[in-house]
């Protein structure tokens, strides 16, 4: 793809609570201040309270050089919050607060005529929990035709259903998973009869998808494709938390892809993006050119 990187993320952001620490997130958000570091013009289509947490989140994301004019603003329901908590591994525990703003979240006309410019709209399942914000968010994506669907499923027990499930996977074209999701789709749609490869490829083709990444925590990610199948190990690293790591490495792999660089190539970027997520606090620390050559250089020696 030639010129700058046309992002548009839908769905959550809220205040990641760990411990006594609040910290901005929420998966879309996430990923799309990680593709702002790496050189994409990002907007999130959220919404958030009409309260002082909302006001800290729009001040922000500004700073973190995303477009905010697509966060609405709700006078009835508060902005999102999860409190999270983290286990010896650095692997988090999420409790996630219900009948918050982005639930609410309006399918407005700025909105729709942003994504039909966008280059690459992602999107999750926790924000259509809620019927309202579920529609909206289907008008968002009928109406992105140019744009590369990407669905980061992260599936957070209560907050999705066999349906919501089902239909995402419909409506991307690159669908990105962990290996427990995976388990977990592969019962949901009857398959849990196959093997992984033999399920991977089984999606592809009733969903008709572009590419499909399985992540793989520490020991890295699988991407597929109708044509090729590639297994990227991870890097090992000093985890601090592993919160935003997941969007990190999402809006690594989306933004090698759309450059058209090999898969081999796709992964290890995003595998490295996603090493270092883990090793920072909170969910969006910076990553630089510099970051990122400091980076390349340390793994390369270990």
């Amino acid at each position: 793809m030639v010129g700058v990187l046309d992002v548009v993320a839908i769905g959550e952001i809220l205040w990641d609570i760990i411990g006594a620490e609040k910290h901005l997130g929420g998966a879309p958000f996430n990923f799309g201040v990680h593709c702002h570091h790496m050189g994409a013009r990002s907007a999130i289509i959220s919404r958030v309270g009409q309260d002082e947490l909302g006001d800290e989140i729009l001040a922000r994301a500004r700073e973190l050089g995303v477009d905010t004019r697509l966060i609405q603003r709700d006078t009835e329901h508060p902005t999102g919050q999860v409190h999270v908590t983290l286990h010896a591994d650095g692997q988090p525990e999420f409790d996630i607060c219900t009948e918050v703003a982005y639930d609410y979240l309006a399918d407005d006309p700025v909105a729709l005529a942003r994504v039909r410019e966008a280059d690459v709209v992602c999107f999750g399942t926790l924000a259509q929990r809620h019927p309202v914000a579920r529609q909206s968010i289907v008008t968002l994506l009928e109406a992105a035709s140019q744009a590369l669907l990407v669905c980061d499923l992260n599936l957070r027990p209560p907050h999705y259903s066999i349906e919501v499930v089902r239909a995402s996977l419909a409506r991307c074209h690159l669908l990105k998973l962990n290996d427990d999701e995976l388990r977990m789709v592969q019962e949901m749609l009857g398959q849990d009869d196959l093997n992984e490869d033999r399920f991977l490829l089984q999606l592809l083709d009733a969903y008709g998808l572009e590419l499909v990444c399985v992540t793989l925590g520490a020991r890295g990610c699988i991407l597929r494709t109708p044509q090729e199948r590639v297994v990227a190990p991870g890097y090992p690293c000093q985890v601090v938390d592993t919160v935003g790591s997941g969007d990190a490495f999402a809006a690594a792999l989306v933004v090698k892809y759309l450059a058209g660089r090999p898969l081999a190539e796709v992964a290890d970027f995003a595998n490295l993006v996603g090493a270092y997520v883990a090793t920072q606090h909170g969910a969006t620390p910076a990553i630089t050119p510099a970051v990122l050559i400091d980076l390349i250089n340390r793994f390369d020696t270990l």
